[in-house]
């Protein structure tokens, strides 16, 4: 009985493996990043922080310690984010935030209109390589009624996933989460669609929280036929028991 007991439990472990999933979650946020005036002490954004701001620019603390690492990310625009202690980070093209000096980014608008694509996206890199990665999520809002198509790209620029995004636009800066859980994408990219005006005008998109690499679960063929296998061997054993 204990022995038919474990060999059925291990041929179920064995299937389990057959689901794959990438691991290590993320969700970008812009709250650690700041702009901050030439010759500002970053002490004054940054707790514990040495040394001065040497030009006007968005600044992130990329790595803790004692002192933590103060980095430049540019003099203008956003362009993403650093994941913490990390090489790995988020880029964003096509992105902004207005902001005084002091001023934490905490979430950004589009600087251009998607009217022809290619200009309104964002990547994951590791190291300085574009790296595919799982869209989980992000959290949009804009004060005017917006639709957009949102695809998700391969390195090739091969259109893997899509979806028709709208966005209600209010004046309360009221965020909705937006789920996609795309995996394995290069790039994901806003572009326009019939109901994208040319023109956004005062209808200004938001994002924030962008949540990347939650697991996925995927089935590869190799992996679908030893979990077909683990669960032939489960039907056998309970049949012998």
């Amino acid at each position: 009985m204990t022995s038919k007991w474990l060999t059925s439990c291990g041929l179920a472990a064995l299937a389990a493996t057959a689901w794959c999933v990438p691991a290590r979650a993320t969700v970008l946020t812009f709250n650690d990043e700041y702009y901050l005036k030439a010759g500002a002490a970053y002490s004054s954004v940054f707790a514990g922080a040495t040394g001065n701001a040497s030009s006007n620019g968005v600044y992130q603390e990329t790595a803790t310690g004692s002192p933590p690492t103060i980095t430049r990310l540019s003099t203008s625009g956003v362009p993403g984010e650093y994941i913490q202690n990390t090489s790995n980070e988020l880029l964003l093209f096509g992105w902004s935030q207005s902001l005084n000096y002091g001023q934490q980014v905490a979430n950004v608008y589009n600087l251009t209109n998607p009217t022809n694509g290619s200009v309104l996206y964002l990547q994951y890199k590791v190291g300085g390589s574009t790296t595919p990665f799982n869209f989980n999520s992000i959290d949009l809002h804009s004060n005017g009624n917006l639709q957009f198509t949102l695809e998700g790209l391969d390195a090739s620029s091969k259109v893997l996933d899509s979806a028709v995004v709208n966005v209600t636009g209010n004046v309360t800066n009221t965020y909705a989460t937006d789920t996609f859980n795309w995996a394995g994408v290069t790039t994901v990219e806003i572009v326009s669609t019939a109901g994208l005006p040319v023109n956004w005008g005062s209808g200004v998109l938001y994002i924030d929280n962008v949540r990347i690499n939650d697991p996925i679960a995927t089935m590869e063929p190799a992996s679908l036929l030893l979990l077909v296998t683990g669960l032939l061997g489960i039907v056998a054993v309970r049949r012998n028991a």
